[in-house]
């Protein structure tokens, strides 16, 4: 998923298989090299469907724009919104892809020209593939089990959303707080 949100900014969520040789703690350095992009490599596990990851990286980018964000680095933030959670250790530790994992999701936002040089200069260890993030059977039952959701939750509201809105509730105060204090 590529979508265009601003005049050259897009929102991005792919599925990546990284060649044998490198593993997703590698990619993710490499990311950081890209300055005008946040991209964070994550557990494809943590992303329900394609609208799931479109309004969570809304919300990341959103606070991003006002600089609001929980960790040092935005790029996190993308991770804990995606776990709905602001404990940046449990979040590094459940949603980072094992050294051993060579099927991932990469998600993110930034200009589209840096995206399109990012998502070429990829391909050189590995390759993109959407169908690594199609939704299945087996990721929702991951993710009712990981975020304790309810049998009724989830036959009402579908848990890509119910996710969408856990994350903005457990940002919005805290955003509260930070923004009040930076206006003061």
């Amino acid at each position: 998923m590529i979508e265009s949100i601003e005049d050259d900014t897009v929102l991005f969520c792919s599925g990546f298989r990284v060649k044998e040789e490198y593993n997703a703690a590698y990619i993710q350095k490499i990311l950081e090299g890209f300055g005008d992009i946040v991209v964070q490599v994550l557990d494809k596990r943590f992303i329900a469907d394609a609208e799931h990851a479109r309004i969570i990286l809304l919300q990341a980018y959103e606070a991003f724009k006002r600089g609001l964000y929980v960790a040092k680095k935005a790029r996190v933030d993308i991770l804990l919104k995606f776990l709905c959670t602001k404990k940046i250790e449990s979040a590094l530790r459940d949603a980072l892809p094992a050294d051993n994992v060579k099927e991932f999701a990469l998600a993110g936002f930034g200009s589209r020209e840096k995206v399109i040089e990012m998502v070429k200069y990829l391909e050189s260890f590995g390759v993109f593939d959407e169908k690594i993030l199609e939704p299945s059977n087996e990721r929702l039952e991951f993710l009712i089990r990981y975020h304790n959701l309810s049998e009724d939750e989830v036959k009402n509201y579908g848990v890509g959303k119910i996710l969408c809105d856990r994350s903005a509730a457990v940002f919005s105060k805290y955003y509260k707080l930070k923004s009040s204090a930076l206006t003061q």
